[in-house]
This record gives C-alpha cells, structure tokens and sequence, in this order.
C-alpha cells in the first residue's frame, strides 16, 4: 500500500473518532438537558405534599375494651368498688363479702376476705385503694372499719383510729395520704399512711362544703373531688378543704340534664373528669374547668350500658374501670 493511501486511512480514522466523541457528547448534554427539563416539569406539576394538622379539640369519650364476671366458681355479686396498681385489678365484691383480684387482662387470681366481723373478715366492703408498697385499704362500710392486707391477701392491721371512722364509703391514696369519704359523719377525711389524722373537712347539709353521705373522693392536680351523693352534685376543694365550685350536671346537645345519685369519680391524665351518675345509668365527662363533654352508656345490659354503676378508676395508661352493680360486671374502657 502507498503512503498516500496509508495517511488517507488514518485520517479517515482520525476523523472517524473525532465524529464518535463528539457524538457523545452531544448524547451526553441532550440527556442533561431533558433531565434538567424533567426536574422542572416534576416540582411544577407534582401535587403539593398534605400537612398533617393535629386534631384539636374536646376529648371524647372513651373506647370500650372489655368485661370482667368473675368466674363461674367466683361470680360478683354487687361489685360496689375498683383499684388498679400495677398489673393487678382489685374489686370490691360486696354481695359476697370478699375482695376479687385479676390480672391487667382480667383473668382471675385469687380472692380473700369472707362473711364477718373478726380480722379478715367483711359485712359490706366498698372502698378500696392500694399504696405505693402493694398494701391494700378496704373501707367495710358497716363494721365501721378499713382493714389493710399485704399484697396477697393476708390481714395486716386496721387502720386509723375508731373515733376517726364512723361508715367508711371511697377511699383514695394520694402522695402519702389516704383519703377517706365517710358517709356516716358526712366528712372527708385525710390520713398518713401510718394512721395520723391530718385534714377533715365537711358536715351534714346542703350547703357549700356541706355533705349527704359522700360516697367517693379523688384527689389530682391540686383538687380534692368528692361525690356528695344525697345532695345530687359533685364537690370540689383544694387541697386544704377550701370549698371551690359544684357540678351538678350538664348541657347535653341543648338538653340540660342533673346528676341523680352520683357515686364514683375520677380523673385520667388528660384531665376529664368522669362521674359515674347512678340512677341515670350512664358517665358523664367534664374538662377541668368543669365543662361538660360527654356522656356514655345508657340503661341496660348490653355492653355499652348499666344498670345501677357504681364505683370508677383511672389508671396510669388511662384505662377507666366501672362496676357495673345490677349487671354484676367490671367494664373497663380506654380514654
């Protein structure tokens, strides 16, 4: 092959790889070009991303979760009253003369307590409350007393002085304080957990700070709340036992309605006050400056209905705990 024809090649190769580079390069800006097209056509037309808003506004009222009956060999009979601490659930089971404990599911444990009046024994325990150390405070109303257990059920000693105690109804720990409504002197009062007597406030009447057979106490936030029951209203007080406002009902989508009967009470972490209002067999929800919210339940024994409810806790996972009496049940809801 001549020289001539050799160098025609190469530069027919040369120009062969310049046109091939340079194909590339333009291949590579058309894709960066259409790329960059794509991007702003994509933030142009794309939908804008929702905010999530928070629902704000008044709690509802809460969430059926379950029953509990006691079992076939341990059924209630009248369950007047409820504790929860810890993982157990403690219930008053007053028809029986005896104290029923379960589980945070509500399966059975044990019981203790029996027919009495010697040490251990019950004529009609109500109130119950449990103290940081697992012991248990059972007001028994008509033995005039309020008897303390350890944990599992073993008599300890009864608490407080008789001249205190008169017909002991709802007991509640705060602190290092017991609170005790007392329906026979129509007073609440506050003792140490080793028995000393440190507030007492209330008498019989239907005054301001006057009480008929207080039936529960609740103690949260500053407030002492407490069922005064006769008198159809709930009461509230600072922690002294200054008197500070009445509940007696509410306004229920333009139907007013009163308390009658009001027995259980108690506050969840939101702070809704719950009243259990007795002979209209329902809760009523009230926010803490004592607007009404809600009501739940109604007439029945279906199982989102009572008939005759009676005692009310608040747990620490806002878990709300009703003895449903007549229908011989603990319902427990979620706030």
């Amino acid at each position: 092959m001549s020289s001539n024809n050799t160098l025609a090649v190469r530069l027919k190769d040369i120009f062969w790889r310049w046109d091939q580079e340079k194909l590339k390069r333009t291949l590579k800006w058309i894709f960066i070009i259409e790329l960059i097209f794509f991007i702003i056509f994509y933030f142009l037309n794309r939908n804008p991303v929702p905010k999530i808003v928070p629902q704000i506004g008044p709690p509802g009222p809460p969430a059926f979760l379950y029953a509990i009956y006691g079992t076939d060999q341990n059924p209630f009979k009248k369950p007047m009253a409820v504790a929860v601490s810890g993982n157990r659930i403690y219930v008053t089971d007053t028809g029986n003369q005896r104290v029923q404990v379960f589980d945070y599911d509500g399966n059975p444990l044990f019981t203790f307590g029996k027919p009495g009046t010697d040490k251990g024994q019950f004529k009609f325990p109500y109130g119950i409350a449990v103290d940081g150390d697992g012991k248990v405070y059972v007001a028994d109303m008509y033995n005039g007393k309020i008897s303390v257990f350890n944990s599992e059920g073993i008599f300890q000693y009864y608490f407080g002085s008789p001249s205190d105690i008169s017909r002991p109804a709802g007991l509640f720990i705060s602190g290092n304080r017991l609170y005790v409504a007392d329906v026979g002197k129509n007073k609440v009062t506050a003792f140490t957990l080793d028995g000393k007597k440190v507030l007492e406030f209330g008498k019989m009447g239907t005054a301001n700070g006057e009480f008929r057979a207080p039936n529960c106490v609740w103690v949260t936030n500053g407030k002492i709340y407490v069922a005064d029951s006769g008198n159809d209203r709930v009461q509230v007080f600072n922690l002294l036992g200054g008197y500070a406002y009445t509940l007696t009902g509410g306004n229920n989508n333009g139907e007013t309605f009163s308390f009658i009967n009001p027995r259980g009470v108690g506050v969840d972490g939101r702070g809704v006050l719950y009243v259990v209002d007795n002979l209209n067999s329902r809760v009523c929800g009230f926010d803490e400056q004592g607007n009404f919210l809600f009501t739940f339940g109604s007439k029945g024994a279906e199982l989102n209905q009572f008939i005759l409810p009676n005692g009310l806790f608040v747990d620490d996972q806002g878990r709300i705990y009703i003895t449903d009496t007549v229908n011989q049940r603990v319902v427990v809801y979620q706030s």
